[in-house]
C-alpha cells in the first residue's frame, strides 16, 4: 500500500445570512443557511469513466474502494469575512 499526502486550502462565497458552527474546541466545522446545514469536510469524487461520478465519505466505503488509514492531519476554516 501506498502513501499520497495532501493539502487541501481554498475559499467559497457564501451567503450574507450564514450561521457560524463551532465545535467544542472553537474550530468552525459547519455553516448553515437556506434552513440547511453544510458540514465542512474531505471527500473524495471517484470517477468511473462516461461522466459516472461517486462522492465518497463514509469510512467503509473508502475501504470498500481500497481506501484505508485516511488521516487528517490539520484541517482548519477560517473566519467568515465579508467580500
Amino acid at each position: 500500500m501506498k502513501t499520497v499526502n495532501f493539502n487541501v486550502t481554498g475559499s467559497m462565497n457564501v451567503p450574507d445570512d450564514v450561521i457560524p458552527h463551532y465545535d467544542v474546541a472553537g474550530k468552525l466545522y459547519a455553516l448553515e443557511f437556506n434552513d440547511i446545514m453544510y458540514l465542512l469536510q474531505m471527500c473524495i469524487v471517484a470517477e468511473a469513466g462516461a461522466g459516472g461520478i461517486d462522492i465518497i465519505t463514509d469510512h467503509q466505503e473508502m475501504e470498500n474502494h481500497g481506501i484505508t488509514n485516511v488521516r487528517y492531519d490539520d484541517a482548519e476554516f477560517g473566519e467568515i469575512v465579508s467580500g
